[in-house]
């Protein structure tokens, strides 16, 4: 069986040009925090309570929301900056998770599996930002890298102006494929209201690009895949533009075939995210677990694909041995200062007792006798524990 696609973080910018943002793949809920659990779930919340595109009418609990977005889907959530959201602790959400969105399949059994569906949700305090259109985009793109061949939007309810001019917009060209007319019941509204179902096909959908066009999300295994068969066989591919045709000859030149691997200026190319993934873990480990940059040099000597940098940091983060070095080191670090916590509380405990009357001398020794009686590798463990 086929191992599932690798899907890697996607950072651009916000509409100001300015303000970086990262959308991570979350493919297992153990990596989400509680607290940004929690914040997601009471966003949800809020949304149904104005009941305005939403079709339920109570409220979720949290295994309920975590079971609805969830449960068999791929989800993108959106965060301020580059700080991975494994990075928990002092984390403030309802300023630092812009959006969220999922990926799941629209019909059960496999006779329908390529056709996917999706759910939105953006921050209701930072909304105006172009958040939506971020989410759609690597929605769009995940969802091809994942196998998918269309997307069906469900309900998306007629008063909803701003998704519906986002999606019938020329950026992603949503096509309506149906209505169902007077389908809910929307508060504030005296009459139901008709919901529209948008359709999309996925096959030709290209990689995210930000303001300037260049691509941030790697799609190059198809990108070298039609450098290898041009090369091979002197053809083009099937469907291929004239521009398309045009970049092929272009890029060609930089490329040669030996032992039927594809090589760039004499570096292996890698179109496998797997195999990227392997190579890196190699290398790391073989050269005493080298840092990002180290590895990432080591990797470029041989081998090409875009974005090494960032498959060596998912290797590096992920490495178990690393894990465990980074707590020892962390553990040599707070020994100090829980010592001069502890010091700081006992020299608190001499001058209450000295208050009370207390010699100096006697309270002193007391302190230090109370000192030298506390284990300090209890708090240490107590904070590896954490």
């Amino acid at each position: 069986m086929d191992s599932p696609p690798i899907l890697f973080s996607y950072t651009t910018t916000l509409k100001d040009n300015t303000t970086k943002v990262t959308i991570y793949p979350i493919l297992s809920i153990d990596i989400v925090p509680n607290s940004l659990f929690e914040f997601l779930c009471d966003e949800y919340n809020l949304e149904i309570e104005r009941g305005e595109t939403l079709p339920h009418f109570e409220t979720l609990s949290m295994k309920q929301f975590i079971r609805h977005w969830f449960d068999k889907s791929v989800v993108g959530i959106m965060i301020l900056g580059e700080n991975p959201i494994t990075n928990h602790k002092h984390r403030i959400w309802e300023q630092e998770c812009l959006g969220i969105f999922n990926i799941k399949p629209n019909f059960p059994g496999k006779r329908c599996s390529h056709i996917c569906s999706g759910e939105f949700l953006v921050n209701a305090g930072i909304r105006g930002k172009g958040i939506g259109k971020i989410l759609t985009n690597v929605f769009l793109f995940w969802s091809s890298h994942l196998g998918y061949e269309s997307c069906i939007l469900n309900q998306v309810f007629e008063t909803n102006v701003s998704a519906r001019k986002l999606w019938e917009s020329g950026a992603f060209n949503f096509k309506r494929v149906g209505k169902i007319a007077k389908s809910v019941y929307l508060k504030n509204y005296d009459d139901p209201v008709d919901t529209i179902i948008y359709g999309k096909n996925l096959k030709e959908e290209e990689e995210p690009q930000d303001k300037q066009g260049a691509t941030n999300i790697d799609n190059s295994s198809v990108r070298f895949d039609k450098i290898k068969h041009y090369l091979q066989t002197g053809k083009y591919h099937k469907d291929a533009t004239r521009q398309e045709k045009s970049r092929l000859r272009s890029s060609s030149s930089h490329y040669s075939i030996m032992d039927n691997k594809l090589y760039m200026k004499g570096k292996e190319v890698i179109s496998n995210p797997a195999k990227q993934l392997e190579i890196c873990q190699i290398l790391h480990e073989k050269n005493g677990h080298c840092g990002i940059n180290r590895c990432t040099s080591l990797v470029s000597e041989h081998y090409h694909w875009m974005r090494i940098k960032d498959s060596v940091t998912f290797c590096i983060k992920n490495c178990k041995l690393c894990k465990i070095n980074e707590k020892q080191v962390a553990a040599r670090i707070i020994q100090p200062v829980l010592k001069r916590a502890r010091l700081n509380e006992n020299l608190q405990q001499v001058i209450q007792q000295a208050q009370q009357n207390l010699t100096y001398a006697d309270a002193a020794a007391t302190a230090l006798k109370d000192y030298k009686q506390t284990d300090m590798t209890t708090h240490v463990q107590s904070y590896l524990d954490e």
